[in-house]
């Protein structure tokens, strides 16, 4: 219990601490006048809308990490305490690699999944999708969804411990910044760097639903033929409908 207490207040503090950051910059910041220029902005209705979501997901959500903790416990995982235990940094770096490309390749087929089995989309992920254009994504949408949604997109993590070697730390850490990367790849401010999965191509995701199913690279979606590279920036007016017109004659 107070494991699952321990996550939750911490959930919390990241949800709302990392989104008001992002909120500030984007919205009430002197340079937010230039943003929306061309832009739509959200509105109340639906930043409080991904509010009440996220924070009703919160509270099952941060159970994931109770039962990560748990398995490591009962040492099922191939989870290390030093860097020594592992053979030294080359092998650390070596295996973290190993860990991370594992975990990018299990998120990119749980998140495709979710869109591709009839079942799961309607039941589990559409709920996310209804925030479908770029004025209707913000920070606030990080985590607004079902929550056995943000389990399953972030069961991965937990799964690869028990093939991969992983350092105790760096996991949790990893953990710690999904959550900071979920927060900056729904702000549909079109900050990006390839080969980096940001907010671009996330936004891209939402607006045509069957492409950029990564999370933080693009090679998942480079390998298995869904990757969308976006013409211009997405939240700006008409860039939408000209991604239209090129996918179809791309088509």
């Amino acid at each position: 219990l107070l494991c699952y207490l321990r996550n939750l207040l911490g959930g919390i503090l990241v949800y709302y601490g990392t989104s008001l950051i992002f909120h500030y910059h984007i919205y009430i910041h002197p340079r937010s006048q230039q943003i929306f220029k061309n832009r739509d902005r959200p509105s109340p209705g639906i930043i409080w809308d991904q509010i009440q979501l996220a924070q009703m997901s919160i509270f099952v959500y941060t159970a994931l990490p109770v039962v990560d903790e748990y398995i490591i416990e009962q040492q099922w995982t191939q989870v290390y305490y030093t860097v020594e235990e592992i053979g030294g940094w080359p092998f650390h770096i070596c295996v973290m690699l190993a860990y991370f490309t594992l975990v990018e390749i299990g998120i990119y087929w749980m998140h495709r999944t979710l869109h591709t089995n009839k079942f799961l989309y309607k039941h589990i992920h559409m709920l996310h999708h209804k925030y479908n254009k770029p004025e209707t994504l913000t920070p606030w949408a990080s985590i607004a969804f079902h929550p056995l949604d943000g389990i399953l997109q972030a069961s991965p993590y937990v799964l690869s411990l028990l093939v991969v070697p992983c350092h105790y730390l760096t996991h949790f850490g990893l953990l710690f910044f999904t959550a900071i990367w979920a927060t900056y790849i729904h702000d549909s401010m079109d900050f990006n760097v390839d080969p980096i999965m940001g907010s671009k191509y996330h936004t891209m995701h939402h607006t045509h639903y069957i492409y950029n199913y990564g999370q933080v690279f693009t090679f998942c979606d480079q390998f298995w033929g869904t990757l969308r590279v976006p013409q211009g920036k997405t939240g700006v007016k008409g860039v939408l409908e000209s991604n239209d017109t090129t996918m179809k004659k791309q088509s």
